[in-house]
């Protein structure tokens, strides 16, 4: 009698465990259900990270390519420069050298009428030991030779002299004009305004007109154009210096640039590892376990 009692109690007990397993696992359910959308919105946001994370980092590697090549870039044009410099420093020595030999030539120009004179003042002292007047004649020829000879080497000395500083200022001006980089405006100004004509106006050359008319202009120009060149040698120095900070200033970003990268991809991977992803992994392990016992439980019963 007692075993046959506590026979519906203990069915009794059974369904009532029963109940209470189902109202369980619909819960787990429910938080199971809870639980996917979490991981289909995390997986949704990690996707959406991730790709933003690779389009950033494919941005950064196109910057650094464009960076690179502006980086060659300017060591290209730093050995140019530096190349340039070199030849105009050049060009400068040898057109100091063509204007000392002008000077030179220009003081063997006031020796030639010393020679003149002494040639007369040695004719006039024989003189007085000549007779007739055919001896007065042939003095004269000399005289007059010996001036014609030397004026046409005179004319001849005036025209290279001429030549040397038409070619010194056409030089000069190339120089100035040179396209190898940034030109202040005054230098710019002072080259550009620098036309040959003669002080009475007009479009003559100045280096055909006589000394004393285009003495002053000769000197002017070449003063302005001595200045001209010295600023420039001046501007080739700033830009060689400003062309080595640029290079160092690139080698440092780079170098910031790939920690960032390293940084980048440091916090991608603890995004993808965050405790609360952890925690959602941990929770539906758990879930699927419970799971298993109430199946487990059922088909015992």
């Amino acid at each position: 009698m007692l075993s046959l009692g506590s026979q519906p109690m203990s069915r009794g007990n059974d369904l009532s465990d029963i109940s209470r397993l189902e109202a369980k696992v619909e819960r787990l359910e429910a938080q199971l259900s809870a639980k996917d959308r979490e991981i289909a919105t995390m997986t949704r946001t990690e996707a959406k990270a991730t790709a933003a994370l690779k389009s950033q980092i494919d941005k950064l590697q196109q910057e650094r390519d464009e960076f690179q090549k502006m980086v060659l870039g300017n060591q290209q044009v730093r050995t140019q420069q530096i190349h340039e410099m070199k030849k105009k420093e050049k060009e400068y020595i040898k057109l100091q050298e063509r204007l000392n030999q002008v000077l030179m030539e220009k003081k063997k120009e006031s020796r030639s009428g010393m020679e003149i004179m002494n040639l007369l003042q040695k004719e006039g002292r024989q003189r007085g030991t000549w007779n007739g007047k055919k001896t007065d004649n042939d003095f004269y020829k000399k005289i007059v030779d010996a001036y014609e000879a030397k004026n046409q080497e005179l004319v001849g000395e005036n025209a290279d002299l001429r030549a040397l500083l038409r070619s010194m200022q056409v030089d000069m001006r190339e120089f100035l004009n040179a396209p190898n980089g940034k030109q202040s405006s005054p230098v710019k100004t002072r080259v550009d305004s620098d036309v040959s004509q003669s002080p009475l106006g007009g479009r003559t050359d100045m280096f055909d007109l006589p000394l004393h008319m285009a003495r002053d202009q000769i000197e002017e120009s070449l003063r302005t154009k001595m200045t001209s060149i010295k600023e420039r040698m001046v501007q080739l120095q700033d830009a060689q210096k400003a062309a080595e900070l640029t290079s160092e200033v690139s080698e440092r970003e780079l170098e910031l640039e790939a920690q960032l990268v390293e940084a980048r991809s440091i916090i991608q991977e603890q995004f993808i590892l965050s405790p609360d992803a952890l925690k959602c992994l941990l929770t539906i392990s758990d879930l699927c376990g419970m799971l298993k016992v109430v199946d487990k439980y059922s088909k015992f019963n």
